[in-house]
């Protein structure tokens, strides 16, 4: 570690101390950390991320806005991906019995993400008596042997909670979740960041695209260029961004990144995106958006939540004269946005659905 690389993990430790001091206690030694908490009922908050994917930092913002919005009455405790391993012992000592487990949710459930679902796992094992509750998800397990074999392994640990609590926040993740996890509650949630709302700005100009270049991609690299080039002749040079921004973001930079990035989406005339999240930042700043399909089902089911909203088109088969026609119709019909449905459409009962199922 550099220098620089010490005193930029010294001044987080420091902003996490001063915004979450009753759940930040480095100077604590391990099996006291968390002996504030006695006697009170808690939710403890985890696999929350530490790498560069904003839709995954908005995921646990989210998540954590609704905790503290719905769940007043109880502590809130987050815990790091890489973390849980070191405090669950430290956690279950301080049990009180209401306390409940969240599992922040997004994409990585399967064996696409290794070290996600391997910690779900460990978590699943370690708070065997605890309430857990998988907040919505996508899941992929490939057809693979490898991703057989995991599929497998992830039924017996999954199947064998008995108090597990599991959302899919689409169609398919719904159906495979009630056929492999069928003595689980499951609900069918959308994304906990359309829990949240951001203000939207009334001066837009220019296209924006956000395309992913991984392997959840349904565009090729030659027909990413393709359709980059075509947006750039004909509505002139496209401004790019991306989800992923190249630097580890914490619990202290995620929210002033995210809103680097909503401000500069909520400028935009139209976006064009393949990300789930590209799409859910859209809906949430009151942006027009063409939505491309990822390789799964992820972003097609994704934009069930939001096929009302007029300023949102999907091109389920992406071609580039297809998305430039998308964008002309969203410019030429001035595409003024119409209010989304409140977040209480979404989830105005889901906590009496997560308290109901505790017994």
């Amino acid at each position: 570690m550099t220098f620089q690389e010490l005193k930029i993990n010294l001044a987080e430790w420091l902003l996490l101390k001063v915004k979450y001091p009753s759940e930040y206690m480095m100077g604590t030694p391990g099996l006291k950390r968390f002996d504030q908490y006695k006697g009170k009922k808690k939710i403890i908050l985890t696999l929350i991320p530490s790498h560069d994917n904003l839709g995954d930092h908005a995921i646990a913002l989210a998540s954590r806005t609704f905790i503290e919005n719905e769940f007043a009455d109880f502590e809130v405790i987050e815990i790091g991906i890489n973390d849980i391993y070191k405090h669950a012992k430290a956690l279950r000592r301080v049990r009180h019995p209401e306390d409940m487990v969240f599992i922040i949710g997004g994409g990585n459930m399967g064996d696409l993400y290794r070290n996600e679902e391997w910690t779900r796992r460990f978590i699943i094992k370690a708070f065997k008596h605890y309430k857990i509750v998988q907040l919505p998800a996508t899941v992929h397990f490939s057809r693979t042997p490898y991703g057989q074999k995991e599929l497998k392994r992830a039924k017996k640990i999954y199947n064998s909670h008995p108090r597990l609590l599991m959302m899919a926040r689409d169609d398919t993740t719904y159906q495979f979740m009630k056929q492999h996890f069928s003595n689980k509650t499951i609900l069918k949630q959308p994304d906990m960041v359309l829990y949240l709302k951001k203000e939207q700005q009334s001066e837009r100009d220019g296209v924006f695209i956000c395309l992913r270049d991984d392997k959840e991609s349904f565009l090729k690299p030659e027909e990413r260029e393709t359709l980059l080039k075509a947006v750039n002749d004909e509505y002139g040079e496209a401004k790019t961004f991306t989800t992923t921004i190249g630097k580890r973001v914490s619990r202290v930079s995620r929210e002033s990144e995210l809103n680097k990035l909503w401000d500069q989406l909520g400028g935009a005339e139209v976006v064009v995106t393949d990300r789930l999240h590209g799409m859910i930042f859209c809906a949430i700043t009151g942006t027009p958006c063409v939505v491309i399909r990822s390789f799964d089902h992820k972003v097609l089911e994704g934009f069930h939540w939001l096929k009302d909203a007029p300023s949102m088109k999907l091109v389920e088969k992406p071609n580039t004269a297809e998305v430039l026609l998308a964008i002309e119709e969203l410019i030429k019909n001035d595409s003024s946005y119409k209010e989304m449905p409140s977040r209480d459409h979404y989830f105005k009962d889901l906590r009496q659905k997560i308290i109901g199922d505790i017994q």
